[in-house]
């Protein structure tokens, strides 16, 4: 055989190789039959609705659910509701993003428990042993912001200039979910800020005695048109 031809087939097999163990240690394969990694999963990656924050609504809801022919829930139906859609949407979203699981599912149920007490929104302040950061600190922040705020026409044109004061949550994920103006300027420009804010990457986030939390930020955003 050609030592040429020898080689790339041996590359190939060893690239193969590393690609079927690769899928094979997924240590991610038994969140649904762990409690313990399905508990810490769904506390983890929960975007708890602010309405039902607010409103105090919390309990199970449980899904029944289908596999395709690849392992995948395709389909969820509830069974038993938290008594909020929000809520029961929330679960479905979370269970959807959950990696393929082989055959190792519950038999025919899902229950996803919605506690307020793991969801609790601390203030920075609250949290500063391990405050949240942005990916390369806060002059990377503003890098991100000076890259991606656009000046709508109308400001332009009007000549609006101030600080707007943004505030938002962190999620135990580090993602954003909701983004408020605390002190507006003018609407389109607060909603250019709100638009940047919430295409931030993940942050790092805060944790108290070692567990994410979620975290409200008040961040000032200065309009100055040179």
């Amino acid at each position: 055989m050609n030592k040429g031809i020898y080689i790339k087939l041996t590359l190939i097999f060893l690239l193969l190789t590393t690609c079927w163990n690769g899928f094979g240690q997924n240590n991610e394969n038994d969140i649904f039959s762990n409690k313990e990694k399905f508990d810490h999963y769904i506390y983890t990656n929960i975007h708890y609705p602010l309405i039902d924050f607010v409103n105090n609504v919390e309990g199970p809801t449980v899904y029944k659910f289908e596999l395709d022919s690849v392992y995948k829930i395709y389909q969820l139906n509830i069974v038993h509701s938290s008594g909020s859609n929000t809520l029961d949407m929330e679960g479905k979203r979370l269970i959807y993003s959950i990696p393929r699981q082989d055959d190792q599912y519950p038999k025919n149920e899902i229950s996803v428990e919605f506690k307020i007490a793991d969801n609790k929104i601390y203030r920075i302040s609250e949290v500063l042993e391990n405050p949240p950061e942005f990916p390369g600190g806060e002059a990377e922040m503003f890098k991100f912001i000076s890259r991606n705020l656009q000046f709508p026409p109308e400001a332009t044109e009007s000549s609006i200039q101030g600080t707007i004061l943004c505030g938002f949550i962190i999620e135990k994920d580090g993602s954003i979910e909701i983004v408020e103006i605390i002190r507006p300027l003018e609407r389109y420009v607060d909603a250019e800020a709100m638009r940047v804010i919430k295409r931030m990457p993940k942050w790092k986030t805060g944790e108290i005695n070692g567990k994410p939390v979620r975290v409200y930020c008040i961040f000032p955003i200065k309009i100055k048109l040179l």
